[in-house]
């Protein structure tokens, strides 16, 4: 680790100014180092933020900074409020201090005895019990600022494919007709909102070595129908139709037909909102090694065979 003062890159100058501002690393004894780096594939994390492992008086952090290329995705104080939210309730890793202007977060920094989770991981019943209370206790807890739905966000990332005239394959626009019906059949089959993690990558669940889970990673909180936090969860660890009906017998008690039907439905919403990022983040970004369109299609991909998969049409019928 080194200390502060010496940086070697415009991340590392932002980072430092971050830990010079934060109580807790504002100190002279603070040292940092690069964490995870930028994997989108094949898998995500690192991407959104910057990590640093942070070492000030005897204390272990993690400082999260958003990459400046990330910056127009996200509202910075719902991330805050679902990051806290998560931190308070015991079910996240937990916020130390945040600081919207500068868009930092400093975490306490997870052990040895914690790792990032893999789609496999899942498959073990405590794991996918653990991580799925979680999510729940979440939703049981007061309403947060309210972000954009998915189908919002998809919305507004079409537009700006459509005003920066960024290219995306033709499929997409048949992909995007079927999420807009999947939007107008859920408004109608009506929705409850609740304050949700909202992300379903497996990576941004730590899992200890006892199985104990930590979600991080709050870029995609706010209130949520729970289905959609459930969906887009099942769309990333469930490669076969157990385990997701799994996800909903640990969250309501069995699985019903309607419920199964909304996240799997809402699991190709997401799939598309990750696709479009993806394809946006390609076109804007400045960090070439991130394999963002090799993400983006691999996720496309993934919506047009569920949206011309024989079980589309019985998904949509109930919900």
């Amino acid at each position: 680790m080194k200390r502060l003062g010496s940086p070697d890159n415009p991340i590392e100058e932002a980072a430092e100014a971050a830990l010079n501002c934060l109580k807790a690393t504002g100190g002279n004894s603070t040292t940092y180092e690069p964490s995870v780096g930028s994997v989108v594939s094949p898998i995500h994390r690192g991407v959104e933020s910057a990590c640093f492992n942070v070492d000030a008086d005897g204390r272990s952090f993690l400082l999260k900074i958003r990459y400046p290329d990330m910056a127009e995705f996200f509202e910075e104080t719902i991330v805050h409020a679902g990051a806290r939210r998560a931190s308070d309730l015991g079910v996240g890793a937990r916020l130390i201090e945040a600081d919207e202007t500068s868009r930092s977060y400093l975490f306490e920094r997870l052990d040895d005895s914690w790792t990032w989770g893999k789609v496999d991981f899942f498959e073990n019943a405590t794991v996918l019990e653990n991580t799925v209370n979680a999510k729940r206790a979440i939703h049981n807890s007061g309403a947060l600022p309210s972000g954009k739905s998915v189908f919002e966000t998809i919305a507004h990332y079409h537009d700006i494919v459509q005003a920066d005239a960024i290219k995306v394959p033709k499929s997409t626009a048949g992909v995007l007709e079927k999420v807009r019906d999947i939007g107008k059949a859920i408004a109608a089959a009506g929705t409850d909102t609740v304050p949700a993690h909202g992300d379903g990558v497996s990576s941004n669940v730590m899992i200890s070595n006892n199985k104990a889970v930590r979600l991080v990673d709050f870029d995609s909180t706010g209130n949520h129908d729970p289905y959609f936090d459930l969906g887009s969860m099942i769309v990333e660890i469930a490669q076969f139709p157990d385990l997701a009906r799994s996800v909903l017998e640990v969250y309501d008690g069995e699985c019903r037909d309607a419920q199964l039907n909304r996240c799997m439905l809402y699991g190709i919403a997401d799939d598309l909102k990750w696709a479009l990022w993806g394809f946006i983040s390609f076109s804007k970004s400045t960090r070439s090694h991130v394999e963002f369109v090799k993400y983006a299609e691999w996720r496309l991909l993934r919506a047009l065979f569920n949206v011309e998969g024989p079980h589309f049409d019985r998904w949509m019928a109930k919900l």
